[in-house]
């Protein structure tokens, strides 16, 4: 049998099977628009704020327009929606104003004012300094006029009519005045860079690549007919080549669909050096799900599962990694070095996970040419 007949049988296997195409055209489709509108939600400069109003004064609700006024997404709540917001991520943090905050304005006691931040925000401090700041001037507000009152009281003279009027607007002079703060950065603020890393971007893609090299690599692989075509003179070269190409050719058309569908919704542009690396990556898998061939059928599937899911982990799909983690081994996983280098991380040169690939590649075709038998469960 020739290679290009070989070739076109690896296609018409993989493309004949339905579930496959499901795989192969629509997942990627799919994972991409779920990334794309997570990625739009993440990289969105609004901060969620749950607010429940138990004091229900005017000072409460200028209080909330404040918040607004700063930028954040208020959304007035009941206090027991508050956990459901929380626990599903709804919301960046829950703010509660209690009853007896209009009155507690005036006294030099806390403000009854209880914030609750949603698990894993990164946002938590500047929530809480942004409500500190909005709280201040209803605080000082409320205890000058006190005070005023007090001296006019103590003096026996009549409080003025328009007392508040002119209160008010001698507090925005000298707010817009003497109280007016300008600061002057001498130089540009640049964010220090730190080699960790969370899910990013891709982790979806990898994680379904790696996925994919391995449920197609052992789609192709049947021990019955390795052995078949062992009796042939190149026979089983062309078959594990055939099949690294077929999976190697819709794994980059799956790469493709991926990223355009995500790139689309997000409206960011294509960044071919992206591609290039998941397409490193996809060779990575490739050769892992082609050393899988080794193992005996039955627990092929069992064993490609578990080593999916440990190199995920420990590469950085699902978990923050520190960067002790990268730099000791993470970067050296093909998940971790994948994720690693789209995020402009000092990882191996290319060259070396090609280069290690085809080497393990290699050794195990010439493994299996030599071998009689797999590796049984037993084994």
């Amino acid at each position: 049998m020739s290679f290009v007949r070989t070739l076109l049988l690896k296609f018409r296997e993989l493309l004949s099977t339905p579930v496959f195409l499901v795989v192969l055209l629509l997942m990627p489709v799919l994972l991409g628009l779920v990334a794309g509108e997570a990625n739009l939600a993440n990289r969105s400069p609004d901060i969620s704020l749950a607010v429940v109003d138990l004091d229900g004064t005017d000072m409460s609700q200028k209080l909330v327009s404040s918040l607004a006024r700063q930028g954040f997404r208020v959304r007035e709540t009941e206090e027991q929606e508050i956990n459901r917001l929380l626990t599903g991520q709804a919301v960046d943090g829950a703010l509660v104003i209690k009853r007896g905050f209009d009155a507690s304005l005036a006294t030099l006691l806390a403000s009854r004012l209880t914030y609750t931040p949603a698990a894993g925000t990164l946002s938590a401090n500047l929530i809480l300094d942004t409500i500190s700041t909005a709280v201040i001037p209803f605080k000082s507000r409320s205890f000058f006029m006190d005070r005023g009152r007090s001296i006019y009281t103590s003096r026996g003279v009549p409080l003025p009519q328009d007392y508040q009027e002119r209160f008010d607007t001698l507090l925005l002079s000298h707010a817009q005045g003497d109280a007016r703060q300008e600061f002057l950065f001498a130089n540009p603020y640049e964010e220090a860079p730190a080699l960790t890393y969370v899910v990013n971007d891709y982790s979806m893609e990898v994680l379904f690549l790696g996925l994919y090299a391995l449920l197609g690599s052992l789609a192709l692989s049947s021990p019955a007919m390795a052995k078949r075509l062992k009796a042939a003179r190149y026979g089983l070269l062309y078959d594990d080549a055939a099949s690294l190409i077929a999976l190697y050719a819709l794994g980059t058309l799956q790469i493709l669909l991926y990223m355009l569908s995500m790139r689309l919704l997000m409206a960011t542009p294509f960044v071919l050096r992206e591609m290039w690396v998941l397409c490193v990556f996809l060779l990575m898998s490739l050769a892992l799900g082609q050393g899988l061939t080794l193992f005996h059928q039955s627990i092929r599937m069992y064993l490609g599962l578990v080593l999916n899911l440990l190199l995920c982990v420990t590469g950085g799909c699902f978990l923050q990694l520190p960067q002790t983690m990268i730099a000791s081994f993470g970067q050296y996983i093909p998940q971790g070095w994948a994720l690693a280098a789209l995020r402009h991380y000092p990882v191996p040169h290319t060259i070396w996970p090609i280069g290690l690939s085809w080497l393990f590649i290699a050794l195990i075709h010439s493994f299996r040419r030599r071998e009689t038998y797999y590796i049984s469960a037993s084994a």
